[in-house]
């Protein structure tokens, strides 16, 4: 009699998932951090200290990412991060999209990001590591 198995797929985990920055899968994504702040301010009326309600005033999306340096790319080999000033003045934009690996389907999708800033770090006895701080204008998804 055979032993009857099933697969422990409850949980999201970061092996079973994919990262691309403008269509491109960057093969050595160490990390990704996504924060959302909607910026809520309290609003009260004269005469009384209660909050009626906090309004969201402006919609933030950031992210943070980390790559390892490869022989053949970085971030910024790959498009996502400037090389200097001139590049980051041409306004260039791409999408960051979080896929399942199980089944393709899209888990989380930043619209629109800029790169805002990065750092390389460079140690001795280390890999090297390429990260960037990602401004995007809209998020979509449900999935995580």
């Amino acid at each position: 009699m055979a032993i009857q198995t099933t697969q422990n797929l409850r949980t999201r985990s970061g092996n079973r998932i994919q990262v691309f920055l403008g269509g491109i899968q960057i093969g050595a994504m160490q990390s990704l951090r996504a924060s959302d702040d909607y910026s809520p301010e309290p609003a009260s009326g004269i005469g009384d200290i209660h909050v009626l309600e906090y309004v969201p005033t402006m919609a933030r999306h950031s992210l943070s990412v980390s790559a390892m340096v490869l022989n053949i790319g970085s971030l910024r080999a790959a498009g996502v991060a400037a090389e200097n000033g001139d590049g980051v003045l041409q306004g260039l934009v791409f999408d960051v999209v979080v896929v399942s690996k199980d089944d393709g389907s899209v888990l989380r999708k930043y619209v629109s990001c800029s790169y805002a800033s990065g750092d390389i770090d460079v140690q001795k006895h280390q890999i090297v590591l390429n990260s960037g701080q990602l401004l995007a204008l809209d998020a979509q998804g449900l999935g995580l």
